[in-house]
């Protein structure tokens, strides 16, 4: 395998490219030519503006407008007041970026047919070009240059906190429950193993308590604060170590919580992007991020969020409805992205003689069977109202037993899977692709 394809070798959904350009054609033609390995990103403002919404988009690169002009039909053969002014935008924004983040690979984009351009990139010290009047192909053969070198200079590894998908396929199934015990259990598992190195209550395990309804997992965690999703995602700038231990709400065993807002009509401001970079910064400060989407309408956002994780979890009953809806919901999955081999299969409430067994609807929906958690419902409603968990009140209970089995099989996983750094994360499968 050469440099480029060992670099290059796991693009996710997450990937982005951002152009600066007020030139859509460009736009769309690149969109087009990249599109397969991932997002591009038009932005329009000044350098000011600029400099911070990149950083915060954090992308693959970052492709400069060197070509002069703002739309297709301003060809131009001399050096026009056009080419004056876009120039010295791309120059001052290479300029600004080469300080605010050496370590993010930049790209010029113009034509040969205007030289001017590519010198003024070369000037600038953006040595890569790609010549929007040859193909799509080239300006792959570009960025997967660009992309390999940047891998290449990357530290070796930077410690990510695992992100654990639990997909729900319609609600009332139990996929909260099991969320909310899952994620307890390994923050006092975590807290055990550390022993008087760690406070009890210090938090490695984030619950995104992104079901419907809105707020069960925060309810049965008892967490106090109301730091909610939408409002973490407008805050994403100013995300530190601080914020995220103090603002963000906790349950009394360390679990940090953020749930959907009051008003679910909040989440219509929040752009898929801008969640994906939350959930991208939340994995820095957390062990593991479980993400609770019982019940979760978004189809593109679940989708995205899918992508994203480094486990799929989908939960189901045995019932004819939850079937049903399990159905759709790899429909609507495998529209939106190809089977990744992430996903796994969890049959919640089983019982045998409630009719098609766990092993006939793994092989019915083609998953791998991950785990049956057996019919406890009486037992689990019983210690809710008491505002306990399970296994706080029956420790051995087949149902806590089942959850032990998740937990050891995703802290083996956590050790078999390298955490990459942050290029060698996004790059993936850019070359296996072409």
């Amino acid at each position: 395998m050469n440099a480029r394809n060992k670099a290059l070798n796991e693009l996710t959904a997450l990937s982005r490219f951002v152009f600066c350009s007020r030139n859509s054609t460009q736009a769309e033609w690149l969109g087009a030519a990249l599109g397969k390995w991932g997002t591009l990103l038009q932005e329009k403002a000044e350098v000011a503006e600029l400099l911070p919404r990149i950083v915060e988009l954090n992308p693959l690169l970052v492709l400069l407008d060197f070509s002069g002009v703002e739309h297709a039909h301003d060809s131009a053969s001399v050096i026009t007041a056009d080419f004056l002014g876009t120039t010295a935008h791309a120059i001052e924004l290479a300029q600004a970026l080469a300080k605010k983040a050496p370590g993010l690979p930049l790209v010029a984009v113009g034509s040969m047919t205007f030289p001017e351009g590519a010198i003024a990139a070369l000037r600038a010290g953006v040595s890569d070009f790609i010549d929007v009047s040859a193909s799509e192909e080239e300006a792959r053969d570009v960025v997967q240059r660009v992309l390999a070198k940047a891998a290449a200079r990357a530290p070796a590894q930077v410690k990510r906190g695992q992100l654990v998908t639990l997909l729900g396929v319609r609600p009332g199934i139990g996929t909260s429950t099991l969320a909310v015990h899952l994620a307890d259990m390994i923050q006092q598992r975590g807290a055990t193993a550390a022993g008087s190195k760690r406070l009890p209550t210090d938090s490695r395990v984030a619950l995104l308590d992104l079901g419907l309804p809105a707020g069960d997992g925060k309810l049965y965690l008892s967490a106090a604060g109301n730091f909610d999703f939408a409002e973490a995602v407008r805050n994403l700038r100013r995300f530190d170590e601080t914020l995220v231990h103090t603002a963000l709400p906790r349950s009394p065993g360390g679990v940090t919580v953020i749930s959907l807002p009051h008003s679910l009509s909040e989440m219509r401001t929040v752009s898929h992007h801008d969640a994906l970079a939350l959930l991208d910064r939340l994995r820095l400060y957390f062990d593991v991020l479980i993400a609770d989407l019982g019940g979760f309408s978004n189809h593109e956002f679940i989708a995205n969020l899918a992508g994203a994780a480094d486990q799929v979890w989908l939960v189901t009953d045995q019932s004819v409805g939850a079937l049903v809806s399990l159905a759709g919901t790899l429909q609507e999955l495998n529209g939106r992205h190809p089977d990744d081999g992430k996903r796994r299969l969890v049959v919640n409430r089983y019982d045998d003689r409630f009719g098609m067994a766990a092993a006939q609807i793994a092989e019915r929906f083609k998953l791998p069977l991950l785990a049956t958690l057996p019919e406890r419902t009486l037992k689990l409603t019983s210690s809710a109202n008491r505002g306990k968990l399970l296994h706080e009140v029956a420790p051995h209970d087949h149902y806590v037993r089942a959850i032990d089995g998740l937990i050891d099989g995703l802290l083996e996983h956590d050790e078999v899977v390298p955490h990459k750094t942050k290029m060698g994360h996004w790059l993936p499968k850019i070359m296996l692709r072409k």
